[in-house]
C-alpha cells in the first residue's frame, strides 16, 4: 500500500510538522507554503497542482525518507492561513510585554499572534492570559 501526500499550501516553511506526522499510523501530510510560496509567486510562476504535488513529492523524499511515489494525492491550496512570525517577532513581543507591565495596563496578550501557532500553543496561551489575569500560577 503506498502512501498518500497532502499538499497544504500556506503560511509555513519546511515540514517540520510533517516529521510528526509520518510517526503517526495515517499517512504523512506534506505543508508548503511561506517564503517558498512567496517566491513562487513574485516569479509569476504558475501555481498548480502539478507543481504542489511535484514538490510535495520531492520534499518528503528528501526530508522524509519516503521514495516511494504516493498512492494518491490530494492538493489544496490555503493562502495565509497559519500565521508566520517576521525577524525581530520575539524582541517586539518581549518589549511590548515589558510596556504593558510597566504602564499597568488592564491586557493580557493571548493568541497565536504571539508565541505560538498551534492549537496546543494558543491553547496554552489562552490558560497563561487566564492566569495572569485572575493572579494565580498556572499549572504545569
Amino acid at each position: 500500500m503506498g502512501r498518500t501526500v497532502v499538499v497544504l499550501g500556506g503560511g509555513i516553511s519546511g515540514l517540520a510538522a510533517s516529521y510528526h506526522l509520518s510517526r503517526a499510523p495515517c499517512p504523512p501530510k506534506v505543508m508548503l507554503g511561506g517564503s517558498w510560496l512567496r517566491t513562487l509567486e513574485a516569479r509569476g510562476s504558475v501555481l498548480s497542482q502539478e507543481l504542489f504535488q511535484k514538490e510535495a513529492e520531492k520534499a518528503a523524499a528528501t526530508q522524509l525518507g519516503l521514495k516511494e511515489p504516493p498512492s494518491h494525492c490530494l492538493v489544496h491550496l490555503h493562502k495565509n492561513c497559519i500565521p508566520q512570525y517576521t525577524l525581530g517577532h520575539w524582541q517586539k513581543l518581549e518589549s511590548a510585554t515589558q510596556f504593558l507591565a510597566a504602564q499597568k495596563l488592564p491586557l493580557t496578550l493571548a493568541g497565536a499572534s504571539y508565541e505560538g501557532v498551534a492549537v496546543n500553543d494558543c491553547i496554552e496561551s489562552g490558560r497563561q492570559a487566564a492566569a495572569r489575569v485572575l493572579g494565580t500560577e498556572p499549572n504545569s
